[in-house]
């Protein structure tokens, strides 16, 4: 698989970097230099004086070898002169760089490269740029006394096109945000291992250096002009005792700032010689980390803190791309207050904190976060100060046992809660204080009623659904993510749940991800968030809601690998090599779905009924139509107030609309279901046990075909369910098993099968339907209406008869390819389902001369 990188060059437009590029760079140092090419002339640099691949000197063999700057910008366009003369190159050469795929040959291209370049300019202007993965760098040459001398400072200081190079002390206006910080801390890493210190110590010092960067930063946010004390020591040429006087102050002040956050104790001085520190100072300082991307900060807070405080935080985070995806709908605005109450990372927080920050200043004082796991307060509280939070509202706390004194306190809830049937909540006391701690049963006019009987047991999820929404202020609104089972499953105690919320709130976005989309977590069940506004006052009963209009969207693509329990990201390729799409900023795009869908919702009809939505965005953008929408009250009139995004979607509405625009018939309409264990004329059947059955399991049936395995009745698993009957049709009844089904033939006799498929027979009188019937299953209309129909949040969700009735499928009027079909479903109604089923039953017949041995007994058996 290609892994290069198609790349948008401001001077030589689009490129295609490979694994070798003819001018010998790899697809990492094209990049880079196409990033310092873009930098150079963001900063000034006219794009018309730029020489690609220079050739500043040429030697032996008749100059046949040379030695090249990866670019030199000229004092004049390129065009002006013969840039193949290096002389004349050297004459107007005003920048020369050198550009490296990684931090590792820094000192090398220094010495060998950066150096000798400076050496063979003519102009005492001269720069040269050095540019790697983790430093970028500006040297150049000063005399003093006519004793020559190399100089060098952070990219902060490269001069302005034309201009006299020099040292400035960096700013926080000045330091770069763009720095990748695993890459900067494994190169300190080195640099303290250079000087003889232990893994753990190691660790140690990295967090005092991470300490008082932080506090550095904040310190001076708003006043971004003035000199940061975390300077280049090195370019500012101070000593290094004095370097680390400075640094020593500082880290006392962010140690005393931050100790209370922390769960262990940090020395307040640097265990290092201030030579060392001046090393670091210069990777360091340049680096601006409150205002880096999220997805880094998490990178490298993921790998810091499993070195230093030996967290394994995979179970925590929650990838920034559906964080973001989820602040950016919810649209928090000024002075609105944004809380989690099972805040876990803060991963929602740090995406709702990062934006406001980037519109109103001092936006920490409107997150707040609660998580009843210490540690988990810890890993937020950290992530909220890495992410630039320097207030860091995050309060251990149960979030159930305080809703009375939390209710109606915020205006945005975001949540994605504790589920699973096994995380309860037993404490009456605490059930008692919420509706879904109740029994709830049906009115005897079909609708909802909660009971005054309290729960023994409800599941934490429930409870936290109603938590968020007591949490919001009339008019609030909140995002939760939820199991698709609370959305869909039928038994009273998720419809209750969902007949609360559609009382007490409008849902007005529903947002399905794939399935394990929170693999990398734990999590292997299929979710989708939902979006919702909260009544100024509670509905008595969820029919009696307004018309208003319901978006929902599915989301394919995320933007990492969700089979995967490290969640590796995925990135866009261009399709017709496979190279990576990089966006104008030269990043990596991730491979999701999210920008497209939030465009959609936000042109979506949704957003007439809540205005939030859009409030304070300039006009959107239509491109690719607005999002699909459904009305409200095709979801009240549900007897199950069914929210499950799979059937309400675009996909599963227009393959059933289009199903209708021709001849069609529903599958209830002419087959009947027949319970387990029962005839087909309704008596309840009894398996013997000596007697030999055909056992056919969930994994014998493939489309259209099946396999079985000889088993006396006492042999039979607990699974075994159904006898078939000749004329019986059997359709996998869970989301994983919709392709599998079969017809029993006219043959079959003593033939059991297993649970977890639905036996059918065709109506008396509807008998011209089967052969449209067997098509119908043979076709992916039919699959993907019963994984629309599926209720439940994993593989095993299940497709209850009911479901199973309502999926539609055309007639086939074609009488050629009805004559066509036809032999095919009269080998099936003979039994001839597979030559392995003819086999089969000669050899049951005594017509082949093949010798039948014992079966093996199971999979263990070596024969």
């Amino acid at each position: 698989m290609s892994s290069g990188l198609t790349l948008i060059c401001p001077i030589r437009g689009r490129l295609k970097a490979k694994a070798r590029s003819k001018d010998g760079l790899t697809p990492s140092e094209e990049r880079f230099r196409v990033d310092a090419i873009r930098h150079l002339i963001r900063s000034g640099y006219p794009k018309e004086h730029f020489v690609i691949e220079a050739v500043i000197k040429r030697f032996g063999n008749s100059g046949r070898s040379s030695f090249r700057a990866d670019f030199a910008v000229l004092d004049v366009p390129a065009a002006a002169i013969n840039t193949s003369n290096p002389d004349e190159v050297l004459e107007h050469a005003l920048l020369l760089a050198e550009i490296k795929r990684d931090n590792a040959d820094a000192a090398n291209a220094a010495a060998f490269q950066v150096k000798p370049m400076l050496d063979f300019a003519v102009r005492s202007n001269c720069v040269a740029l050095y540019w790697d993965n983790v430093e970028q760098r500006v040297y150049w040459l000063e005399r003093n006394a006519g004793v020559k001398q190399y100089r060098e400072a952070p990219l902060a200081d490269l001069p302005p096109f034309g201009g006299t190079p020099g040292v400035r002390p960096l700013t926080f206006a000045t330091i770069d945000d763009q720095k990748p910080l695993l890459g900067v801390f494994a190169r300190i890493e080195d640099i303290l291992h250079a000087s003889a210190l232990g893994p753990m110590k190691r660790f140690t010092v990295m967090l005092q250096l991470l300490l008082a960067k932080l506090h550095d930063e904040h310190e001076h946010q708003e006043r971004p002009e003035t000199p940061l004390t975390f300077q280049d020591f090195s370019a500012l040429s101070i000593r290094g005792d004095i370097a680390l006087s400075e640094l020593n102050r500082l880290l006392a002040k962010a140690v005393g700032y931050y100790q209370t956050f922390l769960p262990e104790p940090i020395p307040a001085q640097f265990f290092v010689n201030g030579e060392t520190l001046v090393e670091i100072s210069k990777v360091l300082a340049p680096t601006k980390i409150v205002s880096m991307k999220r997805s880094v900060i998490q990178d490298f807070y993921m790998y810091f803190a499993r070195h230093i405080y030996k967290w394994d935080l995979a179970q925590y985070f929650t990838p920034t791309s559906l964080t973001e995806f989820i602040v950016e709908v919810l649209n928090p605005g000024f002075a609105e207050h944004v809380k989690d109450p099972a805040c876990g990372s803060a991963d929602f927080l740090t995406a709702a904190f990062r934006r406001g920050q980037a519109r109103w200043p001092n936006y920490a004082s409107n997150i707040w976060g609660s998580d009843i796991s210490a540690e988990a307060v810890q890993v937020a509280t950290l992530n909220m100060i890495l992410n630039g939070d320097g207030r860091s509202n995050i309060r251990r706390e149960d979030s159930l046992a305080t809703i009375r004194e939390t209710e109606k306190s915020t205006d945005i809830v975001i949540c994605n809660p504790p589920f699973g049937t096994r995380i309860v909540e037993r404490n009456k006391a605490v059930l008692s204080q919420f509706d879904m701690g109740y029994e709830w049963g049906r009115s005897p006019l079909g609708g909802f009623e909660r009971t005054n009987e309290v729960l023994e047991t409800q599941e934490s999820g429930i409870l936290f659904a109603e938590a968020c929404v007591r949490m919001l202020r009339p008019g609030g609104r909140m995002a939760l993510v939820v199991p698709n089972g609370y959305l869909g499953n039928r038994s009273i105690r998720y419809s209750a749940l969902r007949e609360w919320i559609l009382r007490h709130c409008r849902v007005m976005v529903i947002v399905a991800l794939p399935r394990f989309t929170f693999k990398g977590s734990g999590a292997d069940v299929s979710a989708s968030i939902i979006f919702c506004e909260k009544r100024p006052s509670p509905l008595s009963d969820s029919s009696q809601d307004g018309d208003y209009d319901v978006c929902v969207e599915i989301i394919d693509r995320v933007g990492w690998m969700t089979g995967d329990k490290k969640a590796a990201p995925l990135f866009r390729r261009d399709q017709s090599d496979g190279t990576f799409l990089l966006d104008e900023e030269g990043q990596l795009i991730p491979d999701s779905d999210f920008d497209e869908a939030l465009r959609r919702i936000r042109t979506s009809d949704a957003a007439v009924f809540a205005p939030w939505l859009t409030r304070g965005l300039s006009d959107q953008d239509g491109a690719g139509g607005p999002g699909w929408t459904v009305p409200i009250t095709d979801i009240t009139a549900d007897s199950y107030r069914t929210l499950d995004p799979k059937r309400l979607c675009r996909k599963f509405a227009e393959l059933r609309a289009e199903i209708r625009s021709r001849e069609f018939f529903a599958v209830g309409d002419v087959v009947r279901f027949i319970p387990e264990r029962t005839s087909s004329w309704g008596t309840k059947l009894r398996f013997e046990p000596s007697r030999v059955y055909r056992h056919v399991e969930i994994q014998d049936v493939e489309t259209g075909s099946y396999r079985w395995h000889e088993r006396r009745g006492w042999e039979l698993p607990q699974r075994a369910r159904h006898l078939a009957e000749p004329g019986d049709i059997f359709v996998g009844g869970i989301r994983n098993s919709v392709r599998k089904w079969f017809l029993v033939g006219r043959e079959a006799t003593d033939l059991v099968v297993t649970n977890g498929m639905h036996r059918m027979r065709v109506k008396a009188g509807k008998e011209e339907y089967l052969l449209d019937l067997v098509v119908g299953l043979c076709s992916e209309a039919y699959r993907v209406q019963m994984r629309g129909l599926a209720r439940g949040a994993d593989g095993l969700a299940e497709i209850a008869s009911e479901d199973v009735e309502q999926v539609l499928l055309p007639r086939i009027t074609d009488a050629s390819a009805r004559t066509e079909i036809w032999p095919f479903l009269d080998q099936l109604l003979s039994g001839q389902v597979s030559i392995d089923a003819m086999v089969n039953l000669l050899l049951t017949r005594g017509r082949l001369p093949l010798p039948r041995p014992r079966p093996q007994p199971d999979h263990t058996a070596l024969l």
